[in-house]
């Protein structure tokens, strides 16, 4: 390795990974102060070598020059005592990407940067001028790639010599190869269903990891967009990326303040880029815009307004912004080749500004341009979202108040039943006739040396697949899940039903001592792995324990994979589960009601107890409940008549008074 080729960190050297990109030289992407790399995290002595990113940042950048004021701005200074201060609290937050290096001087590391928009001259990558911030790698997607490309497959690679390939975009397809797309999209009904499906399981991903950042870290991201949301490749998880412009909420005024700059309107991207403080055009809440100069004109009403007055509000604008963009993709990009031009020549910021930079279309967005298949109160969720800003919208005393959403928990409730009352696939069965034949008599002679040939594999198996177990969990990152389970499936299938009771706990102590909470691609693992055991009891037992210790990020969806694919465990544990399932689907709601109370006073399954009782709190599901728990006699009375309406608000009453007895923790063992 050529001295040049090397960054020296605090304990690990890193090297960019020219195996990685279209080029084959490590690129990733270019942000508005940064050029991303892939890179290798190099062990001193050279024998373990992990997956990178390598975030070279600008050390400092120029403003106001345009004003006539221009003063300079440390960026590296500002990264070590504003940036690195966030990231470092949410580091316990396992789907916010993690920082493992920040390195100031590169030494006598350099490289070229020839990922820029033609005509421009290279960037030359020094220790002049950037320093280097090492972070997790995500094995996926950004969001934006995730829908554009893996989904909907509206870019596709191809090779131009060399051993180099490029993107080619939709519109450079063959007409033939755009109008089979166009039909397929507008005729297949299933497809279509399938996607807005993935979306809605996206969008409450992210809402619990905003969540957790909104209300336990009191911090606000300000820069949501897709190209800040990562897709894992295993398990599709949501991790949240670039911190860059992140703030602490002040609890004074619960939001954050900022004198934020001034933009001529009327300039070309680049001027206008430098002065956008606050977030992303095309995704950024009109209060993040800057106040206008040189006479350009304001592009939003500003009567309900306060210009640099950022609140939670303000990240939920940017949410429902980058999911209007997701639902929409597939028409923005097939039908403006403004849209879908490259992101080096401004891209998507030139088609939000030529189209959507008025009060009419970035507020209140609809999805009236793209399939009619998805869902009413998906829209509805986007456009409540991105309202317009009025008078009042941020007062809890104003009647616009409830017109916007002011928390996540608001709108996960909303999401979740968009999700539950979405149109379904119409399944069909796909029936698949296998052959018989009988083969006993040529096969008996074969049966002891096939006997003995098994036998010798299983042992040599088993002793490798430990070994290889071994290894992943000695390099462990949360990138190498699908191996490890891979490695514990394949250890399984040469053990004994006692050896298989071992392997598990050792995957379940493994994962549990990584974040103290398992997440849904771990309990996926998990769960995958029960399915190779036969004992019951140790099913049972496993399965309680491994819910009691799922986090609460992804909850619903550790429940659904664990009651889906587990069908034959019965634990409390378990039970417990199937009727949170069944709650939250809205199904069987008087059995859900009966196992709550039958265990409302076992303080081992409290987590699970109240977390039943919390999805079952709603006036709809407790009018149902009541319904389905009246003597029959009365059921068959007039509902308008005094004694049926007294007979259900006294049921209600006392579900209501259950259901709040359990969520405060003091269960009255008389109401049951």
């Amino acid at each position: 390795m050529a001295n040049n080729d090397i960054i020296i960190g605090s304990e690990f050297n890193y090297k960019i990974d020219t195996s990685h990109g279209l080029s084959a030289d490590g690129y990733i992407a270019t942000g508005t102060e940064s050029i991303v790399y892939k890179g290798k995290k190099i062990s001193r002595d050279g024998k373990t070598i992990l997956s990178c990113v390598l975030k070279f940042k600008y050390k400092s950048i120029e403003v106001g020059a345009e004003e006539g004021q221009s003063r300079i701005v440390d960026l590296y200074e500002r990264f070590r005592s504003h940036d690195l201060k966030i990231f470092d609290e949410l580091q316990d937050c396992r789907s916010v990407v993690r920082i493992f290096d920040v390195i100031e001087d590169l030494g006598a590391f350099s490289v070229t940067d020839t990922h820029v928009p033609e005509g421009k001259k290279s960037i030359s990558i020094n220790r002049d001028r950037f320093f280097c911030v090492v972070e997790e790698y995500i094995d996926g997607w950004s969001l934006e790639e995730y829908c554009r490309d893996e989904y909907w497959k509206l870019t596709e690679t191809v090779d131009v010599g060399n051993n180099l390939k490029k993107k080619i975009p939709f519109h450079q397809f063959s007409r033939e190869k755009q109008q089979a797309m166009l039909h397929s999209y507008q005729h297949d009904y299933d497809e279509v269903i399938r996607y807005q499906s993935e979306m809605l399981d996206f969008m409450l991903n992210l809402c619990e990891i905003l969540k957790y950042i909104t209300d336990k870290k009191r911090i606000l991201h300000l820069d949501i967009k897709p190209d800040n949301i990562m897709i894992t490749r295993y398990g599709k998880e949501i991790v949240l990326i670039d911190f860059g412009r992140s703030e602490h909420i002040a609890p004074q005024t619960n939001a954050v303040i900022s004198e934020l700059g001034a933009a001529d309107y009327n300039q070309e991207k680049q001027s206008f880029a430098r002065q956008f403080q606050y977030g992303t055009l095309g995704y950024a809440a009109p209060e993040c815009f800057a106040a206008p100069i040189s006479g350009s004109r304001f592009p939003f009403d500003e009567s309900g307004l306060k210009k640099g007055r950022m609140s939670v509000e303000s990240d939920i604008f940017s949410f429902g912004a980058t999911f209007w963009e997701c639902l929409s993709i597939f028409e923005l990009y097939t039908g403006n080749q403004l849209f879908s031009s490259e992101k080096s020549d401004d891209g998507y910021g030139a088609f939000y500004r030529k189209y959507l930079l008025n009060d009419e279309a970035y507020c209140d967005r609809d999805l009236s341009i793209t399939s009619s298949h998805f869902h009413e109160k998906l829209e509805n969720i986007i456009r409540k979202c991105t309202r317009k800003r009025v008078p009042g919208y941020l007062d809890s005393g104003s009647d616009s108040y409830p017109l916007y959403y002011h928390d996540y928990g608001q709108l996960q409730d909303d999401i979740q039943f968009a999700k539950e009352s979405a149109p379904a696939l119409v399944k069909t069965e796909n029936l698949k006739v296998r052959n018989g034949f009988g083969v006993a008599g040529v096969m008996a002679g074969l049966i002891g040396s096939v006997l003995l040939i098994c036998g010798f594999l299983k042992l040599t198996g088993s002793y490798f697949a430990q070994r290889k177990m071994d290894n992943i969990m000695k390099n462990y990152n949360p990138t190498l899940i699908e191996r490890l389970e891979d490695a514990a499936v394949e250890q399984m299938k040469s053990s004994t039903e006692s050896e298989k009771h071992d392997i598990y706990n050792k995957t379940y102590k493994f994962l549990n001592e990584q974040d103290d909470k398992l997440d849904y691609s771990e309990t996926v693992v998990l769960v995958d792995l029960l399915k190779h055991i036969d004992g019951d009891s140790f099913i049972n037992d496993s399965v309680d324990t491994m819910l009691l210790t799922v986090d609460l990020k992804g909850f619903s969806n550790c429940i659904e994979y664990t009651v889906t694919n587990l069908t034959e465990c019965d634990s409390t544990g378990f039970e417990l589960a199937v009727q949170i399932y069944n709650a939250q689907k809205r199904i069987n709601l008087s059995e859900c009601y009966s196992v709550l109370v039958n265990n409302a006073g076992d303080s081992k399954y409290n987590k699970l107890i109240q977390r039943l009782a919390q999805d079952l709190n709603h006036d709809e599901l407790i009018t149902k409940i009541a319904e389905e728990k009246l003597p029959q006699e009365i059921k068959q009375a007039d509902k308008n008549s005094s004694e049926y309406v007294n007979a259900i608000a006294e049921i209600k009453n006392e579900i209501k008074l259950t259901l709040d007895s359990v969520l405060k923790g003091n269960t009255n063992e008389d109401s049951r």
